[in-house]
Formats: C-alpha cells, sequence, structure tokens
C-alpha cells in the first residue's frame, strides 16, 4: 500500500516537472530565435551604428541615454540655433519624472526626446521605427520631417489629447550618415510613468514590418482561437443540459480574448473608437476577470469545494473594485494599481486557482491532468509576462501558453461533458433494461393471475345460479358484485398484456372489412354486467344503410 502511494506521488511529480520542462523549451527557444543581436547602446544622445548591416540584420532596441528637453515641444531647426538650453540626458525606456522638474513628484508635462543615429552602410529600403508605447500622446520628427502623429501632445491638460498606441514612423535616408530622431511628448493621464516606457526598435522597414506583423498575427490568431473556442462552449450551454462550467468557460475565454487585444499593440485601439481612458478600463477589467473566472472554473470542475465564504468575500471586493473602475478617471486607476490593489485581485484568484487544480490533481481526479496542462501554462504565462515587462527579452507577442492553457480546459471539460453523456447513455439503457423486466413481470403476472382469476368467477356465477333460490337477497348480491369485480379484473389483466404487447410490436392490426352493428353489438353485449344494478340503459344505434 505504502509502494502504491510513494509510485503515485512519484509520478504526478514527474508529471508537474515533465509540463515545466516543456513550457520552459519553449520559452528558451522562442527566445534564442528571436533574440536581438549584440549591439551598442545610446551615449549622451547618439548613437553609433556605423558599420552596422541592417539591411540583413533584424531589429534593434534604441536604449540608452537620450537627450531630454523637459517643457519644451523642440523641432529640428530649434535643435540647430544657439537659444536652445542644455539638455537633460534619461534612460530609455523609463520614467522621465526625475528630468521634468524637482518639485514635483508627478510624472506630468511634455517635453522632447533626441537621439542621434550615425550610420554609414547603404541602406536599399527605408529605416523603420518601432514606437511600442509613450505615454500618453506623442509625434515623431525625423531628420525634419514629421513620420507620425498619435494624440496631441500640447503644454495644456486641457487641449492635450492622449492616444498610447504601438505604431511605426518610416524615414527614406538617401545616403545620409545621421538621422536625428526627435518624439515630441505629453503625459496629463498616468502620474507615475511618463514619456518612453517601452523600447523605440530601429530597422529596416522588412525587418520591423516582419516582427511587428508577426506580433499581431500571433495576437490575432489566439484572439480567433479563444473567440472559437468560447462559441463552442456557449453554444453547448445554450443548447445542452445548461451546465453552469461552459457559461465560465465562455466568460473566461471573452475576458482572456479582450486581454490580449487591449495590451501588447493596443489593437482593440485600431479596430473601435476607444478613448484612453476606456481603453485602460477594459484592459485592468479584463485582466480580473480573466482571474476571477479561472477560479471560478476550477471550483465549477473542484469535486471537492471549500472557501465559500471566502470566495464570496472576494467576489464583493472584486466588484466595488469593478465600480471604481468604471467611474474613475486614469489617474485615480493607476493610482489603484500603484497601490498593489490590482496586484492582489490579479495574483489571489490566480494562487488559489492552481491550488484548487494541484489538490484536483493530486486526488486523482479524472482526467485532472488536463487541468494540471492549463494550470502550468497560466504560471508560465504570468512569470515570463513580468518577467518580460521589466527586462523586455523579446517584443513579439508569444501566443504557446495561453493557447495551451486554454487547449488544456477545453481538453478537460470536453471530456467531462463526454463522460457524463456517456454515464447518461448507461443510465438510460439500464432504466430501458429494467422497464424491460418491468414489462415481462407484468406479463407473466397478468397470466399467472388469469387462470385463478377465471376460477374465482366460475365458481362465483355457479354458485350465484345453484343457490339463488336459497340465498337472501344481500348475500346474493354480493355474489354478483364478485362475479363484476372479477370480470373488471380479468379486463385489466387483458389490457396489461395489450400494453406489453404493443411495447414488443407483437399486435399487428390487420385491415379488412367489418359489419359494424355486429362489432358494436359484441362490444355493448362485453360491457352489459357493469350496468347491472344500475339506472343506465345502453342501446345500440345504427342505421341499416351503414355500410
Amino acid at each position: 500500500m505504502i509502494w502504491i502511494r510513494n509510485y503515485t506521488i512519484l509520478k504526478q511529480i514527474t508529471i508537474i516537472m515533465v509540463f515545466l520542462s516543456i513550457f520552459l523549451s519553449l520559452r528558451w527557444s522562442w527566445f534564442t530565435i528571436l533574440a536581438t543581436p549584440e549591439h551598442p547602446g545610446a551615449a549622451r544622445g547618439v548613437l553609433d551604428m556605423r558599420g552596422w548591416n541592417f539591411e540583413n540584420s533584424g531589429s534593434i532596441p534604441l536604449d540608452g541615454e537620450w537627450e531630454f528637453y523637459p517643457k519644451a515641444f523642440i523641432s529640428h531647426e530649434d535643435t540647430t540655433s544657439s537659444a536652445i538650453h542644455q539638455p537633460h540626458y534619461v534612460q530609455v525606456p523609463g520614467d522621465w519624472r526625475s528630468a521634468l522638474s524637482k518639485e514635483s513628484n508627478s510624472s506630468f508635462g511634455y517635453g522632447t526626446y533626441r537621439l542621434r543615429i550615425l550610420v554609414d552602410q547603404p541602406l536599399n529600403q527605408p529605416y523603420t521605427f518601432w514606437i511600442q508605447q509613450i505615454q500618453a500622446s506623442s509625434i515623431v520628427e525625423i531628420n525634419g520631417e514629421t513620420a507620425a502623429v498619435f494624440g496631441l501632445p500640447t503644454e495644456q491638460a486641457q487641449t492635450y489629447r492622449p492616444r498610447a498606441v504601438s505604431y511605426t514612423a518610416s524615414y527614406t535616408a538617401d545616403n545620409v550618415k545621421e538621422i536625428e530622431l526627435l518624439v515630441r511628448v505629453a503625459n496629463f493621464d498616468h502620474p507615475l510613468k511618463g514619456g518612453i516606457i517601452k523600447s523605440i526598435r530601429l530597422g529596416s522597414q522588412a525587418a520591423i514590418d516582419t516582427e511587428r506583423w508577426y506580433s499581431i498575427g500571433f495576437q490575432l490568431v489566439t484572439f480567433i482561437i479563444l473567440l472559437l473556442h468560447g462559441l463552442y462552449a456557449i453554444l453547448l450551454y445554450v443548447f445542452g443540459p445548461r451546465q453552469k462550467s461552459f457559461l465560465i468557460f465562455f466568460l473566461l475565454l471573452v475576458f482572456s480574448s479582450l486581454s490580449i487585444v487591449s495590451d501588447h499593440d493596443s489593437l482593440l485601439l485600431l479596430w473601435l473608437p476607444l478613448d484612453y481612458t476606456w481603453a485602460l478600463k477594459i484592459k485592468v477589467l479584463s485582466y480580473i476577470g480573466l482571474s476571477f473566472f479561472s477560479l471560478a472554473l476550477a471550483r465549477s470542475f473542484s469535486e471537492h469545494v471549500t472557501g465559500t465564504r471566502l470566495f464570496y468575500s472576494y467576489i464583493i471586493v472584486l466588484g466595488l473594485y469593478s465600480a471604481f473602475l468604471l467611474i474613475a478617471p486614469a489617474p485615480l486607476i493607476y493610482y489603484s494599481i500603484a497601490a498593489k490593489v490590482f496586484s492582489f485581485l490579479y495574483l489571489f484568484p490566480l494562487a488559489w486557482f492552481v491550488y484548487l487544480i494541484g489538490n484536483m490533481f493530486i486526488r486523482n481526479q479524472p482526467d485532472s491532468v488536463f487541468l494540471l496542462l492549463g494550470a502550468t501554462s497560466i504560471i508560465s504565462s504570468v512569470v515570463w509576462g513580468a518577467f518580460n515587462d521589466k527586462i523586455e527579452v523579446t517584443n513579439i507577442y508569444y501566443p504557446i501558453d495561453i493557447i495551451a492553457a486554454i487547449i488544456g480546459f477545453s481538453a478537460y471539460g470536453f471530456k467531462r461533458y463526454f463522460r457524463n453523456s456517456e454515464e447518461n447513455a448507461k443510465l438510460n439503457e439500464q432504466l430501458r433494461k429494467a422497464d424491460k423486466l418491468k414489462d415481462q413481470f407484468l406479463a407473466n403476472t397478468s397470466h399467472e393471475l388469469r387462470t385463478p382469476l377465471h376460477a374465482i368467477m366460475n365458481i362465483a356465477q355457479t354458485v350465484a345460479m345453484k343457490e339463488q333460490q336459497t340465498m337472501d337477497g344481500k348475500s346474493f348480491k354480493d355474489m354478483e358484485l364478485l362475479i363484476t369485480i372479477s370480470r373488471r379484473m380479468s379486463h385489466m389483466l387483458d389490457d396489461l398484456l395489450d400494453v406489453v404487447r404493443l411495447q414488443d410490436n407483437l399486435i399487428t392490426l390487420q385491415k379488412e372489412p367489418l359489419l359494424i352493428q355486429s362489432v358494436a353489438s359484441g362490444v355493448i353485449g362485453m360491457l352489459q354486467f357493469m350496468t347491472n344494478g344500475k339506472p343506465v340503459q345502453l342501446k345500440i344505434e345504427i342505421a341499416e344503410s351503414m355500410p
């Protein structure tokens, strides 16, 4: 017994390690294939890329020290003027708060980033910059040419318009030796992080387009896969036996889909005319909805549910925070995120979810290995997502974790559904067999009862006929009642036998001409005894002309 238990524990640990090894290997391979080549970093506003072959290499991040001009929107003409003041040097990507003002601890403000890129290799296509995220509005100018405008950066919060999305800006160099990149930025929405907060990447147009469309393509594929699974789940819920797990799974997929298109490259903003604040609200709500419905799904799958009071308490807190998100402006939402409210509401249900899945797996709940696959995928996604957010390893969206999680949940849900359907089919077969046994019992019982019942009826009729003169009136009526009841019971037994024959298709109707008068006369004769002693008369009135 102890040996079997140790074998089971070893088997479970082995499965967990196999899953972790698979996901780590996939991540490592992804990072290795898409790794950024070694390159110089920007120093004091200059990035020396002379000797770098942009034609045959991938994109590179323009990280390092950039010139920054706080509280000033400068152009290419201004940089050649002696009136321009000395720049600050800030680390890109990163928050610009330290360079804006010594008195204020807020990231509200505006300014201009400047980077000079030295090149000397010919390029037969435009240089392209991939701006992944600038907080919260920006204008990109390359060698004096305005290349992209997203939002409206101004000096006042009342007139500026935020729009923080991923976009590209291209420039045809024409054998120039220096590329001057100016990025004018204004932020009056995020109080804790402003400016260029994600790496700007530079490469040939082909390299940037390939990387960017790979990222967008993976997001779209994942988005479509989630929606198709969600559609399948809601159809099973609507047209099936209304299992609550299918509805929860559908909502989980909806919020997962929203988290994909509202984050990363902000595809949702390209599809819908949402303003900055509502885009932020949808993004935050999608992540906490994803974690909540993951927990709800695990609870619906678990055969040993505990912590109901804690679960409903969490729902109340989540509802209050969701209401706050719907009515709060963007700065207050960012303050709540900084206060770790969002982190708690997002990570707490995920930790509980992992605990429930692990508990189901340890208890050997049927098919729980699929749930373990989903849980491992989610852990991998959360951990690597946080790591990549702090230290950007790759800029291309990684779809494998979320797809593996959905496949794991779908496999468990559908296997559970088909297993229940199979069990229902077996129960139905058992019911049919029991019903058949019941019919056989009724048939056998009817046959067994008919012989003694006919004997009783014949004896009662004989006694009534022979002893009628010696019986008093009450005894004779009782004897007639006994005969009447016996005849009724005989007809009931005949009906039971007919029912059994009908179910076994043993009664076949033979259509042939007949005289309705003779049939009706026979029926009246069979029913005549029921009217004995009652003020009821049965009459037959059938026209002679009736066929």
